[in-house]
């Protein structure tokens, strides 16, 4: 049996329950917090119904519901039986739910029976591949409770960090999602580096508005908290009353959040600026996509944050790679995405028509890969991803472009397969979005290359207007042939209510590329 001071997640919580039994943990949708010692307890009692449904070492079990005590207990009770968690979106449809059991094989599907207000029971019935446990509408810590083995002793804990601890779904945004093993290391590792680098620590209250079925909700929300004692306040899906709300009634002092659900915050703050109590809001956690210098600026001083700290990463590297942790020590135009986590090694590299790679020094251009303990162990039965993501030596090809200084600050400047190739020049659309960000009246904007006889690709841009502004097209094309080279400038422009976004709150190029070719047909 492996010593408890390996970082399995199991043994995390069984160390806070040993050391503070009586410290809050968790507490969802009003009811009341669960300790530490009730947390393990708790995971030991479904523990033993997975032991008699003859869940163990390397099965899998899914769960499809919305953030909940449930299944914080599920993934608990799944690292002490030594299995993994395969995580469904909420948002999930029949079809993509069917695909996700069917790619993955869980022993046993657990699912809530309504899910946004919609009854889900028959859907999970046609899409589970085997046995079905429906959660109660509360899906509380004990909904298990009567199943066979809860009223039996707990087995003994597996304790194994490098055991796939969670199976997660990448975005999907360039292809078909491809199927994340984390293991518990992975996972604590990454929760623990990112707490440390961004400033969180056991006297805080986090509102967590993220899906517990995204690595970020997963490991910088539920795995942070756990091994750091903070209070977590999981919302079960975002609107941004429920998430002021309990931002104001618990007072939280830590609210994490993707740009979109960021925008949609600061809008209702205005709209109703003395409605909350945001007083005891320290920092603010903003991830998951590009976040420009207007939008830091806009959420700082709405939420009337003291920091805002900027993190970027992605499911691979579990997930978090890089943190601003907007103290001073990075520098404050935003043009940075952090520095690299202490944890981690990175390195930029220059990629040859062969595949062959060749390390740049600071400063260079280049394609950013990353290796260490919270770096996935690969994609669930997908060799020809794993050599395709992976290098001989286990450093994770990211795919992104960027710059790394000497002191690990980390600067994006695009994505290696987004890049457009128009009549023989390399186009970022990442370069391209951050300008028109700075153009006035433009909230979004997305920036893709489409198929053109003559130049082989057009740069198209979808730009989405801040409310009450008016964007036209030829002032946004004056603007950008006034600041970007002439390859770089859109030759195509759309102005749309709202761009198509992934449950991640990504935006989906594929959707936006599917859009212009619909309105060029």
């Amino acid at each position: 049996m492996a010593p408890v001071d390996l970082p399995a997640y199991d043994a995390v919580l069984l160390r806070q329950a040993r050391r503070q039994p009586d410290r809050p943990l968790f507490a969802v949708a009003g009811r009341p917090a669960v300790t530490a010692g009730e947390y393990a307890a708790l995971a030991g009692r479904t523990a033993s119904v997975l032991a008699a449904a003859g869940v163990g070492r390397g099965d899998r079990i899914a769960v499809w519901a919305e953030n909940s005590i449930a299944w914080l207990v599920l993934l608990a009770a799944a690292a002490w039986r030594g299995a993994a968690l395969v995580t469904v979106h909420p948002a999930a449809t029949e079809p993509e739910l069917a695909a996700a059991l069917r790619r993955t094989r869980p022993v046993r599907l657990f699912a809530a029976r309504e899910i946004r207000d919609r009854d889900v029971t028959s859907s999970a019935r046609r899409a589970a591949t085997g046995p079905v446990t429906f959660l109660p509408a509360d899906q509380a810590g004990d909904a298990l409770a009567g199943l066979p083995g809860w009223a039996g002793p707990p087995p003994e804990p597996a304790r194994d960090p490098d055991a796939p601890l969670n199976v997660q779904f990448t975005s999907g945004s360039t292809g078909t999602p491809k199927m994340v093993v984390l293991t518990g290391r992975n996972l604590v590792r990454n929760a623990t580096w990112t707490a440390q680098a961004a400033g969180i620590g056991s006297a805080d209250r986090i509102c967590c508005p993220l899906p517990f079925a995204h690595a970020a909700g997963l490991s910088s929300g539920v795995v942070l908290a756990a091994v750091t004692g903070a209070q977590l306040f999981p919302v079960p899906r975002f609107r941004p009353d429920d998430v002021l709300d309990v931002v104001h009634r618990h007072q939280c002092t830590v609210v994490q959040l993707v740009p979109t659900m960021a925008t949609m915050l600061a809008d209702r703050i205005d709209e109703q600026p003395r409605r909350w109590d945001l007083a005891a809001l320290r920092l603010g956690f903003l991830g998951g996509a590009s976040c420009p210098p207007a939008l830091r600026a806009r959420v700082r001083d709405t939420l009337r944050l003291r920091r805002l700290a900027v993190v970027y990463g992605q499911t691979e590297a579990g997930p978090t790679i890089s943190v601003d942790p907007d103290d001073g020590s990075c520098p404050p135009d935003g043009s940075t995405v952090g520095r690299v986590l202490p944890g981690l090694r990175a390195r930029i590299v220059a990629v040859d028509a062969g595949g062959s790679t060749r390390p740049l020094p600071a400063g260079a251009e280049g394609e950013l890969q990353v290796r260490g303990e919270s770096v996935s162990p690969g994609y669930l039965d997908d060799p020809a991803a794993n050599r395709a993501a992976y290098d001989p030596q286990g450093w994770l090809r990211t795919g992104d472009l960027g710059r790394l200084a000497a002191d690990g600050t980390l600067t994006l400047t695009g994505r290696v397969k987004d890049l457009i190739i128009r009549g023989g020049e390399n186009v970022s659309p990442a370069e391209v979005e951050a300008f028109l960000l700075t153009c006035e009246g433009v909230a979004q904007a997305c920036v893709v290359g489409v198929a053109s006889p003559r130049w082989g690709e057009e740069v198209v841009a979808v730009v989405v207007a801040i409310p009450g502004a008016t964007l036209r097209r030829t002032e946004l094309a004056a603007a950008a042939a006034g600041s970007l080279s002439r390859h770089k400038v859109p030759t195509d422009w759309h102005v749309v209510t709202e761009l198509p976004l992934l449950p991640s709150g990504k935006v989906d190029r594929r959707a936006v590329t599917a859009m212009i070719d619909g309105v060029a047909r």
